[in-house]
């Protein structure tokens, strides 16, 4: 298949060029990508708890024999590197370039298609692994979740973040109740802060510099209600043990939901104050504005303030705070696990 071709004709981006010529040599099983026919669409896709406007636009999408060849490649491409990562235990961040601007609703929703065709292949790897079957139930209704989000955030159906999916597929991220978990390290990234190796150094040998933890992630649409982060927490040892034979003693968070200045806002019973609480927070913070605009009103940039509509009074505070010319940070805080 000519990439080149396949770019341009649908709008890919550069970044998706350099992307598949790296997948374009990927091998695949036997049978190539096993998606069903557009008859047994909802089921192939009724593990990712997708809304029903979702799920509807996405089996009238369904690939089929009338696609272009371009497009089905495409969704074969994703699969091969879903099924290679998985494969060879790549739990590590990989980058999938964004196609929430692709007009073309089928190569947008790509990522979504070659996910739904490797679902099988996670829950075997999954079952040889013992992970509970509810834990790779809720894990994998992320998908809906975000899928959601784009809605929101673009105005139409598509997955932006396919890169956060892809963990999961590949055996990076695990939702343990009201939390997430990624087994990663005690490093700098992207906006994840952490002690100099020098600093590190005077702490204890499990906070040293590139020392395994478990990174904390947040799901939208519950509270942070003490009692359901306190399950969460209690469970992520054994789970890693007994599914991974790993054991992590530290877990981080990276968020604006640790930003100090909350408590000029936020009543200190609160369960956000209660949340950042549990954490020691790292000295150094990135800029949060942008996390700010994403997480809380679903916006993909940070733009006008005027084109808020804030209704909680975490959200007054919110914009309150940004009108008086200040701007959030993101922290990255860490805890002893249970």
């Amino acid at each position: 298949m000519d990439v080149d071709a396949v770019v341009r004709r649908f709008g890919l981006g550069e970044e998706m060029r350099g992307w598949l010529i790296e997948a374009a040599d990927l091998p695949l099983p036997e049978g190539g990508c096993p998606l069903p026919s557009r008859s047994r669409a909802p089921e192939a896709l009724a593990p990712f708890a997708l809304s029903a406007q979702d799920e509807a636009e996405l089996v009238g999408l369904w690939p089929d024999d009338a696609w272009p060849p371009e497009l089905l490649w495409l969704v074969e491409r994703m699969y091969a590197r879903v099924l290679e990562d998985l494969s060879a235990g790549r739990g590590e961040w990989r980058y999938w370039p964004p196609l929430a601007g692709v007009e073309d609703a089928r190569a947008r929703c790509a990522p979504v298609f070659a996910f739904a065709a490797a679902v099988p292949a996670l829950r075997a790897w999954q079952d040889r692994r013992g992970v509970p079957p509810e834990v790779a139930a809720a894990t994998l209704r992320d998908v809906g979740r975000h899928v959601g989000h784009n809605r929101t955030m673009f105005g139409r159906v598509g997955l932006e973040v396919a890169s956060w999916i892809a963990l999961q597929f590949r055996g990076g991220l695990y939702e343990l109740g009201r939390l997430q978990y990624e087994p990663a390290r005690l490093v700098e990234q992207a906006t994840v802060t952490w002690y100099s190796e020098e600093e590190a150094a005077g702490l204890a040998p499990e906070l040293a510099y590139g020392a395994p933890t478990l990174r904390l992630h947040i799901p939208a649409g519950e509270s942070l209600a003490p009692g359901p982060i306190d399950a969460s927490l209690s469970r992520a040892r054994g789970f890693f043990a007994s599914c991974f034979g790993a054991e992590y003693v530290v877990a981080t968070c990276t968020s604006w939901l640790l930003d100090s200045q909350l408590a000029e806002y936020l009543p200190a019973e609160s369960n956000i104050m209660a949340f950042q609480r549990r954490f020691t927070l790292v000295d150094r913070s990135s800029p949060g504005d942008r996390d700010v605009f994403r997480f809380v009103f679903r916006r993909p940039d940070v733009e006008r303030l005027e084109g808020l509509s804030p209704a909680t009074r975490l959200e007054r505070a919110i914009v309150a705070h940004l009108r008086a010319g200040r701007h959030w940070q993101v922290r990255t805080g860490w805890l002893r696990l249970p």
